[in-house]
Formats: structure tokens, sequence, C-alpha cells
């Protein structure tokens, strides 16, 4: 088996760079809406917002726990996939070390292939 270290290595970088880029992209879209959230209070000083659809406490403390079980989930399901990963990395390297690993045989029993011995 032969392995392109270079390509290899390139794949990663472009990968992560592209996961970077995704974050800051969802980072910026965020800080435009909290920047159009604010803006009211930039335009007009002194002035207060209306607010509407406010939340009960009730309705508050749902909200609150549906976004921490939405992400306790998404983290769920990240930490199951790199575990099932490493799991099949171990099964390979223990298949490949038995591969490698010649047989012994048990004691006092002859070797395969070799007279016994006297």
């Amino acid at each position: 088996m032969s392995v392109n270290v270079v390509e290899y290595m390139s794949k990663l970088q472009d990968e992560g760079l592209e996961a970077i880029k995704q974050t800051q992209e969802a980072s910026l879209a965020w800080m435009n809406s909290w920047r159009e959230f604010t803006k009211e209070f930039s335009d007009k000083p002194g002035t207060m917002p209306t607010f509407e659809n406010i939340p009960s406490p009730t309705q508050f403390v749902e909200m609150s726990f549906g976004f921490a079980d939405r992400f306790l989930e998404l983290r769920k399901s990240f930490t199951m996939k790199v575990a099932e990963m490493m799991s099949e990395t171990q099964k390979r390297a223990e298949a490949n070390f038995k591969a490698a690993t010649p047989s012994q045989p048990a004691p006092n029993q002859p070797m395969p292939n070799r007279p016994p011995s006297k």
C-alpha cells in the first residue's frame, strides 16, 4: 500500500479550512442578526424598542431546555461517530496484528511441517 503524504495532508488542511470557514460564516451571520436587533438603540438613543411575543417564564424554560436537548443530541451524535471510528480502527489494528503474528504451537507440540524432535 502506498500513501501520498502530500496529497493526504493537503486534503486534511482543505477540510479543516472549510470547517473553520463555515464556523466563521455562522458567527458573522449571528453578529449581523445581533447588529440588526440593536440598530434601533443606536439610531434612536434613549428609546426603547417594542418587544413582541415575549415568552412566559415557563415558555422560556422550555425553550432553554429544548436548546440544551438539541445541543446534547448533537454532541452525542458526534461522540458516537468518533467512538464508532475508534472501534473500527481498533478492530482493524487487532486483525492486522493477528495476521502479522505467526501462530505459536501449544507447548510440547511439533511445529507444523516439521518432523517431531527426538
